[in-house]
């Protein structure tokens, strides 16, 4: 499923026809797209690698959608997350910022994307994951917990999907570990956009019962960041 060619610039220049979701630099006015995104929740992160106080902008198409703008902060490790459910159509990225110095690391991630190998989540053994690596291991039918470390003081960001979708359909959360602030759940402070906690320590519990169900994780901490070790255990 493609997208018309109906811009000058959106969905234009493209570098990947091909793009599996891994981390990739788009420098300003370039486009990647992935072929075909699965029907179900995918989790989009962007960060602005520009060293200049230039925001940065980007263009996401899916079918023949209108453009989604997503603007993307400068001087900020922290990437901009979006969660959508593409339907099984494609994705195309390009970088609408306006200063040609502002270079933008994406990456999409999700269960089923073609190109994509997790590793195996296994309950009760800690799994570190370098940028772009992801993984997944089935939950037993219990209450379980997935925690969520980084051993320094890096900023560590990871996304994991599964479990019933919400009211949008979608089933992905983001949390980040060594963020500037705590926020989400039992914190009353609404988490930033995309984001489903963030918290000023290293280490992050999240408890689900989803019966035996299919668990994804994936690392999209920004470029500069230590490994994150996720444990997925019973409780």
């Amino acid at each position: 499923m493609t997208t018309e060619k109906l811009y000058s610039l959106i969905d234009q220049n493209t570098v990947t026809a091909g793009w599996n979701g891994s981390p990739q630099v788009l420098l300003t006015s370039q486009n990647t797209v992935m072929p075909q995104t699965p029907n179900g929740t995918t989790i989009f992160a962007a960060t602005n690698q520009s060293t200049m106080n230039n925001q940065g902008q980007l263009s996401l198409t899916s079918g023949g959608s209108a453009p989604m703008i997503l603007d993307i902060p400068a001087l900020t490790s922290q990437p901009t997350i979006t969660i959508n459910n593409w339907k099984a159509n494609n994705l195309s990225v390009t970088n609408i910022s306006l200063n040609n110095n502002t270079p933008i690391l994406v990456q999409a991630v999700g269960p089923g994307i073609p190109g994509i190998t997790p590793q195996q989540l296994v309950i009760g053994t800690p799994l570190l994951l370098a940028l772009g690596q992801s993984a997944q291991g089935n939950a037993s039918p219990q209450y379980m917990q997935l925690v969520i470390q980084v051993t320094g003081p890096t900023l560590g960001i990871i996304g994991f999907i599964g479990g019933p979708p919400d009211g949008s359909g979608n089933n992905g959360y983001v949390v980040a570990v060594n963020a500037t602030a705590n926020t989400g759940p039992g914190t009353g402070v609404p988490a930033p956009a995309g984001y489903y906690a963030t918290t000023t320590s290293n280490t992050y519990a999240y408890q689900f019962n989803w019966g035996s169900s299919l668990v994804f994780v994936s690392n999209l901490s920004p470029s500069t960041a230590q490994t994150v070790s996720v444990l997925l255990r019973a409780l």
